[in-house]
């Protein structure tokens, strides 16, 4: 094999279902396994990421389509983290 052979870029094309949403609703929190209550992290109207799931992946949360939109029922643990506004909405809310 010669060198330009080794050097071959392969292209890969991966097919990901979207992974951001804004949250429509949240519970109140859970207990823990001591007994103690931890509140809802999250809150309606932040835009967060979450993990996608492959079939060989650990996430767990239900999506169903309802009047033409797609909805995911997840655990808070399964969003990767919540995306902060830019700097022109942050100025626009404290103005």
């Amino acid at each position: 094999m010669d060198e330009r052979e080794k050097s071959k870029v392969l292209a890969v094309v991966m097919e990901e279902k979207p992974n951001t949403g804004e949250i429509v609703a949240v519970g109140p929190g859970q207990y823990d396994h001591k007994g103690r209550f931890i509140s809802m992290p999250l809150r309606v109207g932040q835009r967060v990421r979450f993990g996608t799931m492959g079939k060989d992946e650990y996430l767990s949360y239900l999506e169903y389509e309802e009047d033409g939109i797609t909805y995911n029922v997840m655990s808070w643990k399964d969003v990767c983290f919540v995306e902060e506004p830019h700097e022109e909405a942050r100025q626009a809310h404290s103005a």
